[in-house]
């Protein structure tokens, strides 16, 4: 049994101590008796909070196969204790590392909770400034080539495309250099490629190729054709909106962090130093609002 998968039993013990602690109307309401076990409406609602896109109208038919889980993880759990499996190192070191993950998480939820949602005109701006996600949203649909080769390689490879958009010459040219590679066929939205691709594809007409470099090599992209798909700014609201808080809040957690940092007092004692030179903090970028859209428009 691997060490990760303890873990998430770790997680699951867990929730449903924390499940067994709270008090209050309905709380102790038994869906489930499990040998000498009990099993709460408290943890099936805490179960049912971790299914994503769940509504009101969902939440029913999910809670039934939630509870058999439920059940099966008890039946699960109780077996491992009578292994005495809590005590074994790793497991015990597990559910540890489980529990530290849990309470800094929960510190960081309680302290962004408050962090206000967008207001209407930073909706509208985020609308307005990348078209490239909503009113002026494109679906291509391209040929990709990453190809894995030295850096000289690849500078003939840029080269051969600056004076030639023939792809098919360059793919006959690695075959020739015994140079490996594999040819994508490609139907993507703008928002669901990386950000630094969507302006230098919109850019591209039918046939033209640009390539995109990647450690250890480099990525042909051609475009095949591309369509418009315009989102209106009422059906990217909601989205632009859980986007722009999370990133609030996530600004307001690496603040917290930060300062946090700058009190304490820690000290490297082990193999591994302090960074000599602070790595810059990734800037946010518009594609992050990759998986709200591209989920919704889905």
């Amino acid at each position: 049994m691997r060490i990760a998968r303890l873990g998430l039993l770790a997680l699951g013990v867990m929730a449903a101590a924390c499940g067994r602690s709270h008090s209050g109307p309905g709380s102790t309401q038994v869906v489930a008796r499990v040998n000498h076990k009990e099993i709460t409406i408290l943890q099936l609602n805490a179960a049912l909070a971790q299914v994503p896109n769940v509504t009101a109208e969902t939440a029913k038919a999910a809670s039934g196969p939630l509870l058999e889980r439920l059940i099966d993880q008890e039946l699960l759990v109780q077996k491992a204790q009578d292994a005495k499996l809590d005590r074994n190192p790793q497991v015990a070191q597990a559910m540890e590392a489980a529990k530290r993950q849990v309470l800094a998480t929960a510190y960081l939820q309680q302290f962004v909770a408050d962090v206000p949602k967008p207001t209407d005109q930073e909706i509208r701006d985020y609308y307005v400034q990348h078209p490239e996600y909503f009113s002026a949203r494109r679906v291509y649909t391209y040929r990709s080539i990453p190809v894995a080769a030295p850096a000289t390689v690849i500078a003939a490879i840029e080269q051969q495309l600056s004076t030639s958009q023939d792809l098919d010459a360059v793919i006959a040219t690695l075959r020739a250099d015994k140079i490996t590679f594999a040819v994508n066929s490609e139907t993507k939205a703008a928002e669901q490629l990386p950000s630094e691709a969507v302006p230098r594809l919109a850019a591209l007409k039918d046939g033209q190729s640009a390539t995109f470099p990647f450690p250890g090599g480099v990525e042909i992209v051609q475009l095949v054709s591309s369509r418009p798909e315009p989102v209106g700014d009422v059906q990217a609201r909601p989205f632009i909106e859980k986007f722009l808080l999370e990133r609030s809040r996530r600004a307001r957690a690496d603040g917290e962090i930060k300062s946090l940092r700058s009190v304490a007092s820690i000290q490297y004692t082990g193999a591994l130093k302090a960074p000599t030179v602070k790595a810059a903090d990734p800037k946010p970028s518009a594609s992050d609002v990759t998986t709200s859209i591209a989920t919704g428009l889905r």
